[in-house]
């Protein structure tokens, strides 16, 4: 399944530099060639997601991880086929083993006397990245109505939207976690 997510992952990035060079070019011909080479990478990425698709519906655990974390509104068929292929550990860890697997926990930088921000660092980037737009749909386009209204409450008091956004992150890994911790899918918190 990693293999499958990272493959599917380099041929969207190869798709997007293709169509920034088509963005930039002139040449009549060269354009043709971009928009050949276009369609033969997106007909690559669905195979790709096909497969993925495939080998998850092949085995009952896969089907139920997905079930479970596609039920998490924000996240998802390609963040959760990829939370499963990258964080296989996922269900198994502690809140605060898995924010730092995936690099999302605030550490520290402080030293003696001095005391400073805390940031994120270290951790899976690729896990990062797909957690990162889960967030976005989730709390900022207001997927997820819990989520969202965290993210509010956090730029009301002032957050930053960076560190807002890291904060619904974790939350949502969190969230999955626990879910599949328990073999349960999300359900509406009651208002």
């Amino acid at each position: 399944m990693a293999e499958l997510v990272h493959a599917r992952n380099a041929a969207v990035a190869a798709q997007t530099a293709l169509r920034n060079r088509l963005a930039a070019a002139s040449s009549s011909l060269l354009k043709r060639e971009l928009q050949i080479q276009l369609r033969f990478g997106a007909a690559h990425v669905k195979r790709l997601e096909q497969a993925i698709c495939v080998l998850t519906a092949g085995s009952a655990e896969l089907a139920r991880r997905f079930e479970i974390l596609t039920s998490i509104p924000g996240i998802g068929p390609i963040a959760a086929a990829g939370l499963i292929g990258l964080m296989p550990e996922l269900g198994t860890l502690s809140a605060k083993q898995v924010a730092a697997l995936a690099g999302v926990a605030p550490m520290n930088w402080d030293s003696g006397q001095m005391r400073g921000r805390r940031t994120i660092k270290g951790g899976r980037p690729t896990v990062r990245r797909l957690i990162y737009m889960a967030a976005l749909s989730a709390a900022v386009r207001g997927a997820n109505p819990d989520l969202k209204a965290l993210y509010q409450q956090l730029r009301g008091r002032g957050k930053a939207s960076k560190v807002a956004i890291v904060a619904v992150m974790r939350k949502l890994l969190i969230l999955a976690n626990t879910l599949i911790a328990q073999n349960r899918p999300w359900s509406p918190t009651a208002a």
